[in-house]
């Protein structure tokens, strides 16, 4: 995977096209932000004059990849088009939506399709199953690897020396509930958990209220994908979560096919 440069050295950035550099870093500062910025923010996120940024976003309006709003910027539609044609061209989305709707128990509930993606969760797609209330992240959505079950099962994959190296990235534990991780030490014990029991347990670290269950993908790493579901916690019994755990490790074990192709 090809990371984006530090947006702190976009100035003097060592690219044969510095251009198509700073517009993909452009577009990625818009969709961190979730929303609009003023050029001055935006040259100021990006470390760039704002003469330049100005030129990149309006090349990128010509092309539908940003929008103006109210003297502000924004992606622009085309990159919804755009990712939705990835996902639509995607085996590997193709066959979660297949597979999930003859899961046993899991078919009823929410189920999600993630990659990890530096120190982020990203959503590849969603099965929103027969539950009346649906507990789900937008395709698209970023959240910490380390308050999801999607994140955490992923981490625990990893070999030890890739593991320091996505920990590396994180500044700080992010704390959304009283239950999320408060130290790198508390999280490294609940992976060691993860792997002796085959799979990951976010019990509102995320949500309060809300739990979820994460098995890897085996053979997949290059992303790391995972799937898991979503449910509300006073809905989760030991029978049910052995048999979305089953349903979960079956799924990622026939998903772990397309790794071989």
């Amino acid at each position: 995977m090809t990371a984006v440069p530090d947006v702190r050295s976009l100035r003097s950035v060592d690219s044969p096209a510095p251009a198509v550099t700073r517009a993909v870093a452009l577009l990625e500062e818009l969709a961190r932000s979730g929303s609009p910025l003023a050029l001055t923010e935006l040259a100021r996120r990006l470390d760039l004059a704002k003469s330049t940024v100005l030129n990149l976003c309006v090349a990128l309006e010509g092309g539908g990849m940003v929008r103006r709003t109210d003297s502000r910027w924004a992606l622009g539609y085309k990159v919804v088009e755009l990712g939705q044609g990835f996902l639509a061209g995607t085996d590997l989305v193709a066959e979660f939506r297949r597979l999930t709707d003859a899961l046993p128990t899991g078919h009823q509930e929410t189920v999600l399709l993630a990659v990890l993606d530096g120190p982020d969760v990203l959503y590849l797609a969603r099965h929103d199953g027969t539950q009346p209330v649906r507990l789900a992240s937008d395709v698209g959505r970023r959240l910490p690897a380390v308050v999801t079950a999607l994140g955490k099962a992923m981490l625990a994959s990893l070999p030890e020396d890739q593991l320091e190296a996505r920990l590396g990235l994180v500044d700080e534990m992010p704390v959304l509930t009283p239950r999320s991780h408060r130290t790198v030490e508390s999280l490294r014990a609940d992976l060691t958990a993860t792997r002796a029991r085959g799979y990951a347990v976010d019990d509102e670290q995320n949500t309060e209220g809300v739990t979820c269950l994460g098995v890897a993908v085996p053979g997949m790493s290059d992303p790391p994908t995972a799937v898991s579901t979503t449910l509300l916690t006073a809905r989760m019994t030991t029978d049910l979560r052995e048999a979305l755990v089953r349903d979960l490790t079956d799924l990622a074990r026939q998903l772990s096919s397309l790794a071989r192709l």
